[in-house]
């Protein structure tokens, strides 16, 4: 068994959301004690935590202030840390929306993710140029990256 695991995220237009309910069930799925903290509110002390996994949304080619919150605590350095964004760019070039968006706060902040991953956004429609975009969201594939990290975690 592992030690206790935090899920934390920070959504405006849902799809991050989602995606930390997917990788929560299937932690927990996996024996995994998890907690999903949504941080619109207020920011989690990650230091009663063995496991951290933190997501965000992309808008307007920035990740959400708010959940750089969470990347700035000392403690995480400790964790075994996994990183998700969710992003209109991941619908077509998901390691371009890694490079992108996290890899530069990974060397910011000076963390050492186990996993970095990025998942498609749910765009508006009047973004969408095809079906495929439209129809990109997958939640199922937040559901296997979780199934595989939950192997680190052990």
């Amino acid at each position: 068994m592992t030690g206790k695991t935090l899920v934390a995220f920070y959504t405006k237009g849902g799809a991050s959301g989602k995606y930390a309910e997917a990788i929560a069930d299937a932690l927990k799925s996996k024996g995994i004690p998890v907690d999903l903290f949504d941080l619109r509110g207020r920011k989690p002390d990650v230091s009663n935590y063995e496991n951290v996994v933190v997501g965000t949304g992309v808008r307007m080619f920035m990740v959400y202030w708010k959940w750089r919150r969470v990347l700035r605590q000392k403690s995480l350095k400790e964790k075994r840390l996994f990183m998700f964004l969710s992003s209109g760019m991941a619908i077509n070039e998901p390691d371009k929306a890694v490079e992108k968006f996290l890899k530069p706060l990974v060397e910011k902040y000076m963390l050492k993710p186990q996993s970095l991953i990025s998942f498609p956004g749910i765009l508006p429609a009047k973004w969408a140029k095809s079906e495929k975009d439209m129809n990109a969201f997958k939640p199922e594939l937040a559901k296997e990256w979780a199934l595989a990290i939950s192997e680190k975690m052990a």
